[in-house]
């Protein structure tokens, strides 16, 4: 006990009053809570509690007949269990000589059963391409010569030519059938009389021609790409500006 306060029979009476006050104070305000709630008297109480009632019925009904294991059924279960016969499969172990074998036969079913592969088919020779240069005589001007009076390939080949004209003068390169270079040249001389013959590069419609340059002038040049016919034999080459080819022309040597 602390000496130092003051503790008269008063001050104790008055504490005590005090905490008696406030548990009373506490149990009316418990009883009010209980009579604002319907405590026992709600009128539904009656019918909540049947509703409880009938919900607890449903499901007893519902568990009629079921069959609830006794403890000798649960003993029979459990010795039954060890009784049962392990299911044998015909796999062999992993890492045994016959998982081996039983692997190769389903490796050769497989293969077996597998769609067949078409046979590739054999790719085509490649396209023997021949790159050519011929030129016009350009010294002295005014030749009408090609440089080269022949030129050799094999048949069937792909011919990338540059054909250059150093003369003074403008100058194609016509590639004829063989034995053609008279009726292509006659088609050309006609040409003189045709107002389109520049448009058309002094080159005749002839089926007796395999390729052809446009008109190329002084200085200039000109590529052109033909295929090789697979025949043969000498093919000529011309310059069809009327009055050139009989001067102006050559032999291409088709070879096997």
């Amino acid at each position: 006990m602390n000496n130092t306060v003051d503790s008269s029979p008063l001050q104790r009476l008055g504490i005590f009053l005090l905490g008696l006050m406030a548990f009373v104070a506490f149990g009316v305000v418990a009883w009010l809570g209980f009579k604002v709630s319907g405590g026992d008297n709600d009128p539904y109480y009656a019918k909540k509690s049947e509703e409880r009632i009938a919900k607890i019925k449903v499901s007893n009904d519902a568990q009629v007949g079921e069959i609830i294991p006794t403890d000798s059924d649960l003993e029979k279960f459990v010795n039954s269990i060890p009784t049962q016969n392990p299911q044998v499969t015909k796999r062999p172990v992993p890492g045994t000589e016959a998982f081996n074998e039983w692997m190769k036969k389903q490796a050769a079913a497989q293969a077996a059963n597998a769609p067949k592969k078409e046979d590739p088919k054999e790719d085509p020779k490649e396209e023997v391409v021949v790159k050519l240069t011929l030129k016009a005589l350009g010294n002295p001007p005014g030749t009408m010569k090609f440089e080269k009076a022949d030129l050799t390939v094999k048949a069937g080949s792909k011919v990338i030519l540059t054909f250059e004209n150093p003369d003074v003068l403008q100058h194609n390169l016509v590639f004829t059938k063989i034995g053609k270079k008279e009726a292509v040249g006659a088609l050309a001389d006609a040409m003189l009389i045709d107002p389109e013959a520049l448009k058309k590069h002094y080159v005749p419609t002839s089926d007796d021609i395999i390729a052809s340059s446009k008109l190329v002038n002084p200085s200039q040049s000109e590529v052109i790409e033909f295929t090789v016919p697979k025949e043969p034999g000498d093919y000529p080459y011309i310059c069809t500006f009327p009055g050139h080819w009989r001067l102006m022309n050559g032999i291409l040597k088709v070879t096997n």
